[in-house]
């Protein structure tokens, strides 16, 4: 028992796939997750099914996702039958830790940790509607008061350092941020001139369609149009707190690497999902687009292969089998949706999942019934989108458009294709027009992509036991609105 490795869980709140460093923005410092990437492996295309919080969590907490954990939106307690993953490192023996963002029903410490600290939601004494990652809590040595992100770092230190000596430990580090308000100290708070950093790449004023989520919470907490200034304010502000967090983060390794344990540590790093912040005229995470469903995933430790990447599909429900095998435990029957990733980091298969189903409930206004407003099926190259409360499909080829700029199933561009395809009346560009960049697509072809996804999605969704399905939905790809 005492020979098998410790497990540091790092999940972070709201962190965009594409906000490390060393993975491709040479915007942001992060220097923790830059030397994280360099001793780790890295997992380029992680995903969510169900892109907020609540159940982003429990996919991880269970290896399921939320149509089998029965956690589709916040509040809704996870499936009772299900083993928990501080429960299983709880019964195989290990000390198991929790410290910070819970945001699941009940409290961790029913849930299979030996210690809990500075619990938020559950224990912080401070309204947050009011104070932000300003958090309080009450201790046995009297109230702790300061950023969520300190606070939290320092309870880790705390209990790490008290950790029984005899058996490995389980820790599992939720920090708040990057969460909103993006408020950090000083000198966070004034790193990223927004007069200097880029515009996001696919930025617009508003998103071009009625996706039935436009007017949720997170997309209030700014006017539209989304002007450039604002959203540069917005990542500015954004950046500086994620780099508040690889600061404290650093000081979390550091301490392990200085009493020797760093070593015999397995350190996941992830997020629960990401966030828009201005990308296709949006500012939060209730969308189907990669800044939404995807984290960065990053592995280190014992067993786990130095400078390694992959872009192959990975998923949140696969991180349960994963620190399973990677620690010699058994895994739970109940965990069963989840892939373990070791075959790919050995380079043992080029990929353990073929595509993934995302989706979307919400309420048109707090404490209405749910809805569903979207779901999607993306493969490493496709993407299919539904909006069953507006009947519309999306489709973009992911390879040629990373930003999900152009939707092939546009009816214009459909049309357009079937004129030129035909050779009929249609307007033609004059020899001295701009020619484009795109690449050139047959209507038969986008058809023929169009319905196979389609035909994946369904039975995904029926494989995964999708209430959607009860309504009818979603019909065969057409001319959509």
């Amino acid at each position: 028992m005492a020979d098998r490795p410790n497990v540091l869980f790092v999940l972070t709140d709201d962190q965009r796939f594409d906000t490390v460093g060393a993975l491709g923005n040479p915007h942001l410092s992060t220097p923790t997750l830059d030397g994280l990437v360099r001793r780790g492996y890295a997992f380029e295309k992680q995903f969510c099914t169900t892109p907020i919080c609540t159940p982003a969590r429990a996919e991880i907490l269970t290896g399921c996702t939320s149509f089998g954990n029965h956690v589709p939106w916040f509040g809704m307690p996870i499936n009772p039958a299900l083993t928990l993953l501080p429960q299983a490192f709880q019964q195989a023996g290990y000390h198991t830790v929790h410290v910070g963002k819970w945001h699941n029903d009940g409290h961790p410490r029913d849930k299979g940790y030996d210690r809990v600290r500075r619990v938020f939601h559950n224990d912080n004494r401070h309204d947050y509607q009011r104070w932000g990652h300003q958090m309080r809590f009450a201790e046995e040595s009297g109230e702790v008061v300061g950023h969520s992100t300190e606070l939290f770092t320092a309870a880790a230190l705390e209990e790490l350092a008290a950790a029984p000596t005899d058996r490995p430990w389980f820790c599992y580090l939720a920090y708040h941020a990057p969460h909103d308000p993006h408020d950090s100290p000083a000198p966070f708070d004034t790193l990223y001139d927004p007069a200097t950093l880029p515009p996001v790449a696919n930025w617009c004023p508003e998103h071009p369609f009625d996706n039935g989520d436009l007017v949720i919470r997170d997309e209030r907490l700014a006017p539209w149009p989304r002007t450039d200034a604002l959203l540069r304010r917005y990542r500015a502000r954004y950046y500086g707190l994620i780099s508040h967090l690889d600061y404290h983060l650093g000081r979390v390794l550091g301490r392990l690497a200085a009493d020797g344990s760093l070593d015999r540590t397995i350190v996941v790093f992830t997020g629960d999902q990401g966030l828009a912040i201005g990308s296709h005229g949006l500012l939060g995470k209730e969308s189907m687009y990669d800044h939404s469903i995807a984290s960065p995933l990053i592995l280190a430790g014992p067993g786990i292969p130095a400078g390694g990447r992959s872009a192959a599909l990975s998923h949140h429900v696969d991180l349960f089998p994963t620190l399973c095998e990677l620690t010699g435990l058994a895994r739970p029957a109940s965990a069963a949706d989840g892939h373990s990733l070791v075959p790919l980091l050995h380079g043992r298969v080029d990929r353990v999942r073929e595509h993934t189903l995302c989706e979307f409930y919400s309420p048109e206004q707090p404490g209405e019934p749910l809805r569903h407003t979207q779901r999607c099926l993306r493969t490493e190259r496709w993407k299919l989108g539904w909006y069953p409360l507006v009947g519309r499909y999306t489709l973009h080829d992911l390879q040629h458009d990373a930003l999900e700029q152009v939707d092939l199933l546009r009816p214009w561009r459909r049309r357009l294709r079937l004129a030129e395809e035909q050779g009929g009346k249609s307007w033609r560009p004059d020899p001295w027009a701009e020619r484009g960049t795109a690449p050139a697509y047959r209507e038969a072809d986008i058809a023929a992509v169009a319905s196979d996804l389609h035909a994946r999605l369904i039975a995904e969704m029926r494989r995964l036991a999708d209430p959607l399905l009860s309504a009818g939905y979603p019909p065969p790809p057409g001319l959509e609105r």
